[in-house]
């Protein structure tokens, strides 16, 4: 049976160490984004948006509440994560994507939902 790890950091007697690899993330994806999408980037992102800097985010403030939060990285056009936010609308969602028009897209929904209890990140989770 081979050596399983344990809690510790120091290998196994007799196993071979595996160098680290750097995290390997996503990158920004070309696509094009629809009429729609543009307007949301225009006039939803304020309401939907969030922009991230050195600092904590302060998600009580961005949601304007405290509740219990989901963190979904890497939704896509996000139609999972405005369900679940239409689902459950006692917890927050706080979802991180790379790709514009999914960003978009998600904060069409969002709106077309009524929901407030959804906020986006477009960039890479690392």
């Amino acid at each position: 049976m081979p050596d399983l790890p344990d809690d510790t950091d120091e290998p196994a007697a007799g196993a071979v160490p595996h160098p680290h690899r750097a995290i390997r993330s996503f990158v920004v994806r070309a696509g094009r984004m629809t009429t729609a999408q543009e307007r949301a980037w225009r006039e939803l992102w304020p309401r939907f948006g969030i922009e991230t800097g050195d600092t904590p985010l302060e998600l009580a403030t961005l949601f304007g509440r405290e509740a219990p939060r989901t963190l979904e990285i890497g939704f896509g056009n996000g139609e999972s994560l405005v369900t679940l936010a239409q689902a459950h609308p006692d917890r927050d969602y706080l979802g991180v994507e790379v790709h514009r028009p999914g960003v978009g897209h998600l904060m069409l929904r969002a709106e077309e939902l009524g929901l407030t209890n959804v906020r986006a990140i477009c960039r890479d989770a690392v």
